[in-house]
């Protein structure tokens, strides 16, 4: 199975709907030095860069939940959204 970023980005967005709740930008490039798909999500200022590894991205396109990117994402969430007006929906 080939990976391409949109596609990878669509199926976060469609596992984690928190995404769109809180008006956080997505971005999926991949990394040839990584030899892994990059994730960056965006708040205004606050930014986090993450990664998954391809065959981790493969799983997560066949319906898997991408385990180790929702973890990031949820400490995201309640770092910079969770009590504050930065995220509000």
């Amino acid at each position: 199975m080939s990976v391409n970023g949109p596609e990878i980005r669509e199926k976060i967005m469609e596992l984690y709907p928190e995404i769109g709740k809180f008006g956080l930008d997505i971005v999926t490039e991949y990394s040839d030095e990584k030899n892994a798909w990059i994730v960056t999500l965006v708040k205004g200022e606050n930014t986090l860069y993450t990664h998954i590894e391809n065959e981790d991205a493969k799983r997560c396109l066949e319906g898997e939940k991408c385990v180790y990117f929702g973890n990031q994402l949820m400490g995201f969430i309640d770092a910079y959204c969770t009590g504050s007006d930065a995220c509000s929906t």
